[in-house]
């Protein structure tokens, strides 16, 4: 069974980079998508820095460069972006075909996923070097934070993930339109996540906001673990929250792709 999968998934994978490399225009267009917002996140939240003359909430301007530079690519890693895909799936009738296939539905989104970080992947270490010594960034490594900072990061995307595929399929097998949900699930993501400022410069509401959501957990932590500005208590708490979300996101998603599925009707075979 697993080797089944394993070459599934092998299948998918090819397939999927063979695309990303073909259609060059299309993968550049979203990388630079992926880069521009940390850069100039990075770039607000550093001239504030300097206005104010200190640092803000603890983070120097230093500070400020590593955690968007750490944004960037821990957002590249764990990004998902079933939510734009799903609402054609349903509507131009491709789910139907999909469904038919003796692999898991999640599969192939899983495969192109993974094919377009692999594919990219360069190009964001390469912005990363070029931003290192563009904004000075302030290092602080932490040995066993670095360590703990892999696990992090591969719960983090598996959660982003899940949550992501949960919202895109519920959204498309329930209702007509889902351009509306996408621009909510993606405005809560930026406040909460962290990806539009470290979470202790944003208003104490917020904070109490994120830390009711998973979002956090996906981007804010990991890169503050990998900053060495998270210390072993609050990385355990970290950790449990990580898997607790995605068990729960995991079972949420089974029962809403069954109901989901109840009241899908394909149209137009």
């Amino acid at each position: 069974m697993m080797f089944r999968l394993f070459e599934l998934f092998r299948g998918y994978f090819r397939i999927n980079m063979v695309r990303f490399l073909a259609y060059r225009v299309e993968t550049v267009i979203w990388l630079v998508g992926m880069i521009l917002p940390p850069v100039v996140f990075l770039s607000v939240w550093q001239s504030a820095a300097q206005q104010a003359g200190r640092s803000l909430a603890g983070f120097s301007r230093g500070d400020i460069a590593t955690y968007f530079i750490a944004v960037m690519l821990v957002n590249h890693v764990t990004q998902a972006w079933a939510v734009f895909l799903w609402e054609s799936y349903v509507r131009e009738g491709y789910l139907s075909y999909v469904i038919l296939r003796p692999n898991p539905v999640m599969f192939q989104d899983f495969a192109e996923n993974v094919a377009f970080k692999v594919a990219t992947l360069p190009v964001m270490l390469l912005t990363a070097v070029g931003l290192a010594a563009t904004f000075a960034p302030t290092l602080h490594w932490k040995p066993w934070a670095v360590v703990a900072f892999i696990p992090a990061l591969l719960l983090a995307f598996a959660l982003r993930f899940t949550v992501d595929w949960i919202t895109a399929t519920w959204a498309a097998l329930n209702m007509t339109k889902v351009d509306a949900v996408n621009v909510l699930f993606f405005f809560i993501l930026l406040m909460t996540s962290g990806q539009m400022a470290p979470l202790p410069l944003l208003p104490r509401g917020i904070q109490m906001v994120a830390n009711a959501l998973p979002f956090r957990w996906m981007l804010d932590f990991p890169v503050r673990l990998l900053m060495g500005r998270v210390g072993t208590e609050e990385a355990l708490i970290g950790f449990a929250a990580q898997a607790g979300w995605l068990v729960a996101m995991t079972g949420i998603g089974f029962v809403a792709w069954r109901s989901g599925m109840r009241k899908f009707t394909a149209v137009g075979l």
